[in-house]
């Protein structure tokens, strides 16, 4: 059961200030100015509608990524903010305000706190991935790895699939992408590759799959992060937008903890964001693909970097990323990630202030 002692970011919350919880990160709820504001916090894809009859709503998304088609329906009386890792991007939806709010920080001081410091030793493989809820983005990195270097790599598999999570497998138009597609539904589909006995229905909370101290990230040179959403260039009618982001869960957190070097599969600009809070990302290997918005051409110059990096060796692929992956642990350990996330969200807390008072 998932509940706020085994995941590390709370459950959601909705209501007015005198009724909801107020978690850790959100204790200047306390000091608004006595306002009729309606909150619903830690949001996830399920949500109720928001009610009208208040003057502002302060809305926040960390366990989730900011779910876009429910916030463009919402008819509310006053207008919404949203809180949510990284940034809102070029999107524009009348009467909603995007702040960035982060709570990164508070899921690597709990996995610390769940988890406690081990040394990484030295690993066996060149690289890892899950592929747990398979999706688009999962499909064609896993199958990538598994067609090209599956003896070094650590892979996940699971049969876990919903068809609008692969887009009913319709052809993308890219050749590369659409190759990597049908080769997963001709030799993968169905199939589950494990590397123990977890099992999803009674271990699948972040109190267990949280730690970075497993065979996934310990024992390889690069992880692959296949994270729960890489949707990031949008065109919705006949308009292009950016959905906003990096949403970032543990799959990517356990790398900067655990000293373990990764790619970001997932939203843009992951690399950028996490530079912004002052983490380091010096790999000896073309990055620049993390700023590319194009959801097809970012992953196909993922794929590309994978023929790239398999022509070296586990030690070779560790020269090229230590320096960084050492950095960014450090960076965590000693709490100036913490404190450059809540001087960011302070800057963002006081601009709800300006447009509440």
């Amino acid at each position: 059961m998932i509940t706020d002692d085994n995941m590390l970011v709370p459950m959601s919350c909705s209501g007015t200030k005198e009724k909801i919880q107020i978690h850790s990160g959100y204790e200047w709820i306390k000091k608004l100015p006595d306002k009729k504001i309606y909150f619903a916090l830690f949001q996830n894809w399920g949500n109720h509608d928001l009610p009208s009859g208040y003057d502002y709503y302060i809305v926040s998304f960390h366990l989730e990524v900011i779910n876009m088609p429910w916030l463009k329906k919402q008819q509310v009386t006053g207008p919404i903010i949203v809180l949510a890792d990284g940034q809102g991007y070029n999107i524009k939806i009348p009467g909603v305000y995007f702040l960035p709010f982060y709570y990164w920080h508070y899921q690597t001081q709990k996995m610390q706190e769940w988890f406690g410091f081990k040394e990484k030793t030295n690993p066996k493989y060149k690289f890892s991935a899950v592929c747990n809820r398979v999706t688009q983005s999962k499909v064609w990195i896993t199958t990538k790895l598994l067609e090209t270097a599956k003896d070094s790599s650590l892979i996940v598999l699971n049969s876990w699939i919903e068809e609008k999570n692969v887009h009913g497998w319709q052809s993308t138009g890219n050749v590369k992408l659409d190759q990597l597609m049908q080769l997963f539904q001709q030799k993968y589909l169905g199939q589950e590759i494990k590397i123990d006995n977890f099992d999803n229905a009674t271990q699948n909370t972040q109190s267990i799959t949280g730690t970075p101290w497993q065979p996934l990230y310990q024992d390889c040179a690069v992880h692959f992060t296949n994270e729960s959403f890489h949707y990031s260039g949008m065109f919705e009618n006949e308009q292009q937008y950016i959905w906003p982001g990096p949403f970032l869960t543990e799959k990517t957190l356990k790398c900067l903890l655990g000293g373990t070097a990764f790619v970001p599969v997932g939203q843009f600009e992951t690399y950028r964001t996490l530079e912004t809070l002052g983490l380091q990302f010096d790999y000896d290997f073309d990055t620049s693909w993390d700023l590319d918005s194009g959801n097809l051409s970012r992953t196909e110059s993922i794929i590309n970097l994978i023929d790239n990096l398999n022509q070296y060796s586990v030690e070779q692929l560790l020269s090229k990323t230590q320096e960084s992956t050492q950095y960014n642990q450090n960076y965590i350990l000693s709490n100036n990630f913490f404190d450059r996330c809540q001087q960011k969200n302070k800057e963002s807390v006081a601009q709800i202030f300006d447009l509440i008072c």
